[in-house]
């Protein structure tokens, strides 16, 4: 079994090694249709329980990885939320994206097998780590689960292209709109209102992933609040026209 890389900035107990929390049944968590647990019948769910799956607890602002380390293993967010960092050489940053509950991090990394970005918890979290040798033995002998890594990949690429779009081609409106709608869909996925929902991240990292301005990125909420499109309360969020909104 692939050992689990290190989740950095912990707390270390006796022996320096991080806390582990219980290895609970999938069947248990409100994240399962988003994983891979969904794809397999139950005949191959037994498979699944002998890929080395632990999970981790992670506090917020600590990190998953960080860019550098040896490609070893996938992650998916169990409960909680992060943000995926890249470093440029000059010492400036880019946030390259902001994961809900059952998606994927690390998967950047199969190509070079190093971690090109920081993957940090916005919040305090529960991470399931999947050691992506077992993964990959198990998807050659499943195609339920060669088809569940392919669509996780090509989710992967579509947020990239989806994100050079917004720093490219759109005004500073319609990237904060298309933001929120975004939010707004992956949460709806998840079963929790679209129209209502706290930002887990602040202005200063919405503006990092959009490429503008804390100052900007606040100015464009108000205007959108003044346009009757959102009501803005600190980081709580109502969406008063959601089909206005993604036609922003």
């Amino acid at each position: 079994m692939t050992a689990a890389a290190p989740i950095h900035e912990m707390p270390m107990p006796r022996g320096g090694k991080p806390p582990m929390v219980a290895l609970n049944d999938c069947n248990e968590c409100t994240n399962r249709q988003l994983c891979i647990w969904s794809h397999l019948d139950p005949l191959h769910q037994d498979s699944a329980r002998d890929l080395g799956r632990t999970m981790r607890n992670i506090g917020a602002g600590q990190a998953i990885f960080r860019a550098g380390d040896p490609f070893r293993n996938l992650y998916v967010t169990r409960a909680g939320s992060s943000k995926t960092v890249l470093m440029r050489a000059d010492g400036r940053h880019q946030i390259t994206g902001f994961q809900l509950a059952g998606e994927f991090l690390g998967l950047d990394a199969i190509a070079s097998s190093v971690h090109p970005t920081d993957a940090i918890a916005l919040e305090s979290s529960v991470v399931c780590i999947f050691p992506y040798q077992n993964l990959e033995r198990l998807a050659d002998s499943l195609r339920a689960v060669r088809g569940y890594l392919n669509q996780a990949m090509s989710e992967e690429i579509s947020r990239e292209a989806n994100l050079l779009m917004l720093l490219g081609h759109l005004s500073a409106e319609e990237r904060v709109a298309a933001f929120l709608v975004n939010l707004s869909d992956r949460y709806a996925v998840r079963g929790y209102s679209p129209l209502e929902f706290n930002l887990l991240m602040n202005r200063e990292e919405i503006g990092c992933y959009l490429g503008m301005k804390l100052e900007t990125v606040s100015r464009m909420m108000a205007r959108l609040h003044d346009r009757g499109l959102i009501d803005l309360q600190a980081r709580q969020i109502r969406i008063k026209d959601l089909a206005s909104l993604r036609a922003a």
